[in-house]
């Protein structure tokens, strides 16, 4: 797992921080997330993917400070739901033991049209199931042991300027007050902080 939560970075910055190095910048920079691409090829693509999506939520479960672990991913389905507050969209990605490692919710904001579309290239390993209570009170403890959920609302993008393969995912303060309402209620729900 690479410790490279959210960076107040320029380029400079996260080269330096991913040698270990303490990093000073400037309050006023953007706050990045780097997330290194899983070596899997199904997971990979979808997640190179992302970018066009526009705003979204990212929730993840890592310890305090530390970035969204994909490579320890063993499989993912999709959420597609109608709420009492909308629809939701989203995918949820799980380990091998099955608890939940990160989701990815769309907002008001996001591109539906570009949702489509990565589902089609490269679809979900399955829908949501059926879910009877014993498995929404499991799901809801599951929820809550281990590191506690963390969100933000991100536009992912892809970073050029390293040979790795990260995403990179910039916190976005200019959402809609429906978007950053419909966060909220997503994150109070999982007693998720929200960036």
């Amino acid at each position: 797992m690479y410790k490279l939560p959210f960076l107040r970075a320029a380029g400079s910055a996260r080269t330096a921080a991913e040698r270990g190095e303490t990093v000073v910048v400037a309050d006023t920079a953007l706050l990045l997330q780097a997330i290194a691409l899983p070596a899997t090829a199904p997971l990979a693509a979808l997640a190179r993917r992302w970018h066009g999506l526009g705003p979204v939520l990212w929730l993840w479960r890592a310890a305090p400070g530390h970035a969204a672990d994909l490579g320890a991913v063993a499989g993912w389905n999709c959420i597609h739901r109608i709420e009492p507050d909308g629809i939701c969209e989203a995918l949820r990605f799980y380990r091998d033991d099955g608890r939940e490692l990160a989701r990815l919710y769309l907002l008001p904001d996001s591109d539906y049209l570009a949702w489509e579309q990565l589902l089609h290239c490269v679809p979900c390993g399955t829908t949501e199931p059926p879910r009877g209570l014993h498995q929404r009170l499991r799901e809801a403890a599951w929820s809550r042991a281990g590191h506690p959920w963390q969100g933000a609302v991100v536009r992912f993008c892809r970073d050029p300027d390293t040979s790795r393969d990260w995403l990179l995912a910039e916190t976005i303060g200019n959402v809609s007050a429906t978007g950053r309402r419909r966060a909220q209620d997503i994150c109070a729900g999982l007693d998720a902080s929200l960036r």
